[in-house]
């Protein structure tokens, strides 16, 4: 599409660029970018035309094609620059190429290693001077034993508590439903992080027969003891007020 610049549309029409641009407007007309640099703006010569019938201007001098916007010359460098991205490619895949032989040389480096001289080294003797340990003192250590991880109930928020088991991770249960009463009655153990304080809870199996619980909590080298009572009433309610009673004790 050939466009005229906004000079020579200006010149045709013998008025400047303000009052162009006001017509432009008036007719709902945009100036137009050249198809090959969006720098430049023009007019074709249709939508000129328009703008010359509608106010009664003659273009007597208007060719029937109107020359093309002439794009300003590139600068060398940026010609430079075009070609050498122009090359990238190639280079690209050429080391492309490069880098896959060089895999496949390390991997076949690694499987099959180059065989070397076999030397054969004599076992060094001990020094005179040094005594021989009794075997006793070079036994192995005994490994500790591994820590006992207790089984959490913890609030999380908006009043949701999180159960998270050691051995299975967070349990898809709430507190105070079936699966809730039924998991308690197969622990011996477990800690509480409430609201208002925290607790770790024991079953007392072997002194009480019917294995009521307990909270305790140590504070300042001095240990806390609340009951919590048997495994059907260990419910939220419970757990949070007894966590708060220990959390007293620091106050």
């Amino acid at each position: 599409m050939t466009l005229l610049s906004v000079t020579d549309c200006c010149r045709l029409l013998a008025i400047d660029a303000k009052t162009l641009h006001r017509w432009l407007a008036q007719a709902q007309l945009p100036l137009q970018a050249h198809p090959s640099d969006a720098r430049l703006k023009g007019l074709s010569r249709d939508h000129l035309l328009l703008v010359a019938t509608a106010h009664h201007r003659r273009l007597a001098a208007l060719p029937e094609e109107l020359p093309a916007l002439a794009a300003p010359p590139l600068p060398q460098d940026l010609l430079a620059l075009l070609s050498t991205l122009s090359e990238l490619p190639a280079q690209l895949a050429a080391l492309q190429q490069q880098l896959s032989a060089l895999t496949q040389l390390m991997a076949q480096a690694a499987v099959t290693p180059s065989p070397g001289p076999v030397l054969a080294l004599e076992p060094a003797a001990p020094p005179a001077a040094v005594r021989s340990r009794p075997a006793a003192s070079r036994a192995p250590k005994p490994l500790p034993k591994p820590a006992h991880v207790l089984a959490l109930v913890e609030y999380a928020s908006e009043g949701h508590y999180v159960v998270i088991c050691p051995k299975h991770g967070l349990l898809p249960f709430e507190p105070e439903s079936p699966q809730w009463f039924a998991w308690l009655a197969t622990l011996s153990s477990f800690r509480f992080v409430g609201q208002h304080g925290r607790l770790t809870a024991h079953r007392e199996v072997e002194r009480v027969p019917r294995g009521a619980w307990r909270a305790h909590r140590n504070i300042r080298n001095h240990t806390s003891n609340l009951r919590l009572g048997s495994t059907e009433a260990l419910t939220i309610a419970v757990l949070e007020q007894a966590a708060a009673d220990l959390q007293a004790h620091l106050k």
